[in-house]
């Protein structure tokens, strides 16, 4: 059995295998993906990514799916052996609930405490944004604006300070990523009278044309009112430039983000998951 690695020369070949959405990370930092493949047919194919990086480094696995044991075990063997490469001891797993129960106990054999659970991801519509309660106050403070009207220092510097201080979202490689991977138009900021952005809230279109929200933050001392107003500006600067229907995942990937999200969207539920985790 053939084992490959996914890369940006490789990706279209599996594009029917993953889908879009899924591989859209591949060639970034900390991404990684691999194939078990026997001739033409693919037999297994995972995708996960690294994160805690500065501390205690977790794979944290987004996508697998397997044939049968046979395959799984080949394919989460090459997995073990790349992350002795980043000295990386322990996995999770969170995968999207579409999986069989054969496929489930195959993950459990190999050590993962698999369950059904809510995922941190939750998808709205533009539509349920605009209704939302916050919405009512369309006031926006002096300041906030979308970052297509800085200029990349003042964007880079807020950036490399979010970075150094472990602000970085659902971004751990948030300083190596171009200014081009955010939503210009929608992606939001905030301009203190020193003219330094201390703000963002910014998004990311995936392939299928859903935006993911990648990064919330504020370094300003008026969180109660730039926050808010960031996410004002955003749903209004969508509203402009996009659809109704129009799809955004909010990740709420740590206490602000989960905070925010459920006073905004308090019936807001989480994509169902099959998560769990093991040491390697």
């Amino acid at each position: 059995m053939n084992i490959i690695e996914l890369n940006q020369e490789n990706i279209d070949d599996f594009r029917f295998f993953f889908g879009n959405d899924i591989l859209d990370n591949i060639g970034r930092a900390y991404y990684n993906g691999l194939i078990a493949a026997e001739g033409y047919e693919i037999r297994a194919g995972m995708i996960w990514h690294y994160t805690n990086l500065d501390e205690d480094p977790v794979s944290v696995i987004e996508w697998f799916e397997t044939v049968d044991n046979a395959s799984a075990e080949e394919i989460l063997s090459a997995y073990s052996e790349r992350l002795k490469e980043v000295d990386v001891k322990h996995s999770q797993i969170v995968v999207p609930a579409t999986k069989t129960k054969e496929e489930k106990e195959i993950l459990k054999n190999a050590g993962f405490a698999v369950k059904l659970t809510e995922s941190d991801n939750v998808i709205v519509t533009l539509s349920e944004l605009s209704a939302m309660p916050l919405m009512k106050d369309r006031k926006i403070p002096k300041g906030v604006t979308t970052i297509g009207e800085v200029t990349v220092r003042q964007f880079k510097e807020c950036v490399e300070k979010c970075h150094s201080i472990g602000r970085r979202g659902v971004c751990d490689d948030i300083s190596l990523l171009p200014t081009t991977f955010f939503e210009r138009d929608v992606s939001t900021c905030y301009v203190d009278a020193n003219e330094d952005v201390t703000g963002l809230l910014l998004f990311h279109m995936l392939p299928s044309g859903m935006l993911s929200i990648q990064i919330m933050v504020c370094l300003d001392q008026n969180v109660g009112t730039v926050l808010p107003g960031m996410m004002r500006k955003f749903v209004e600067a969508m509203e402009e430039n996009y659809p109704a229907d129009t799809q955004i995942l909010l990740n709420r990937h740590d206490e602000a983000s989960l905070l925010l999200s459920e006073k905004l969207l308090p019936r807001g539920f989480g994509i169902p998951v099959y998560a769990g985790s093991r040491d390697e």
